[in-house]
């Protein structure tokens, strides 16, 4: 700490004050969020290349909001068995946390096998994939009125404090992720820009884009116990298109992409401390000053061809 209050720019930036105390001062308390934040921002700005390009978006919000609904299962479960709120999440895995996981795995078994033989419309699925579960979650927020403010904390992302066993969780994780993507790069690039002649090739497309849904779902359930559903799905959508509006290239598009997840994550974080805003909305609209760019290319672009 005091190697930081040595680095002059540095040493202002931190000493910052806020209700009284200093942002430097509150960086043991508030470690743990700003850690979850930076794993979710690279969790999810990476993988949103991929949702962006396989134009999937709203997989990415249908399955952020069944994984909402698992979240409010286990408060509406954990009610019914005559318990409090603040029981349901004293572990991750025994809590919502894993009837997170349980839903969002599911759903994205179910969407990316429905998707592939086209019974239906894409858009008739991701249509129920979403409205369906926000009208659960709202009908579960009435019934538990007494329990509302917990669940929506989970939710909307005023979650700041994250317990170290969530942020244990959060970073295997990301590990897990990381490194499936690292040994299937070439083939999920492949499905993604050119399914078609990947299937004639000899790839098992089928069970490449389940194991990308699911890692996409994982990262979702265990993403929104830490900073909440939407800041989730924000990181999941804006930084790969900021990215993918300022370059062709996909390995720029992916540097960008996190780029610009965590560098939204790490000063939205600071602005709402700041600022005493709630921090996902901020991180949020931090990330959203990064298309600013891409939009002022596609103009110029536009004008000057």
């Amino acid at each position: 700490m005091e190697f930081l209050r040595s680095i002059p720019l540095l040493s202002r930036i931190l000493l910052v004050e806020s209700e009284g105390m200093a942002f430097l001062d509150a960086l043991p308390i508030l470690q743990n969020g700003i850690v979850a934040s930076l794993l979710v921002a690279l969790l999810s700005a990476f993988l949103g290349v991929y949702v962006i390009l396989k134009r999937m978006v709203f997989v990415s919000a249908a399955l952020s909001q069944i994984s909402s609904l698992g979240v409010a299962v286990a408060f509406l479960i954990t009610s019914l068995l005559g318990h409090h709120a603040g029981e349901v999440r004293s572990g991750f895995l025994s809590g919502p946390g894993l009837t997170a996981l349980l839903f969002a795995c599911c759903a994205a078994g179910l969407l990316a096998r429905q998707m592939s033989k086209k019974k239906i419309t894409r858009e008739s699925i991701l249509g129920i994939g979403y409205v369906l579960p926000a009208g659960l979650i709202l009908l579960i927020l009435d019934a538990l009125r007494a329990e509302a403010h917990e669940i929506e904390n989970i939710l909307f992302g005023n979650t700041v404090f994250v317990p170290s066993e969530q942020l244990l969780v959060l970073a295997l994780t990301a590990v897990l992720v990381m490194l499936v993507h690292l040994l299937l790069y070439k083939e999920f690039i492949f499905i993604s820009l050119d399914p078609e002649t990947a299937q004639a090739s000899g790839l098992k497309t089928g069970l490449l884009n389940q194991l990308l849904f699911l890692t996409i779902a994982l990262t979702i359930s265990v993403s929104i116990m830490s900073v909440g559903a939407l800041p989730v799905f924000a990181f999941m959508v804006i930084p790969a298109s900021a990215a993918l509006l300022l370059t062709n290239h996909l390995k720029g598009a992916f540097l960008l992409s996190v780029g610009f997840g965590v560098s939204a994550s790490v000063v939205g974080f600071y602005l709402s401390f700041l600022f005493s805003l709630p921090t996902g909305p901020t991180m949020l609209s931090t990330a959203a000053l990064f298309l600013l760019p891409g939009v002022a290319k596609l103009a110029m672009a536009r004008f000057h061809p």
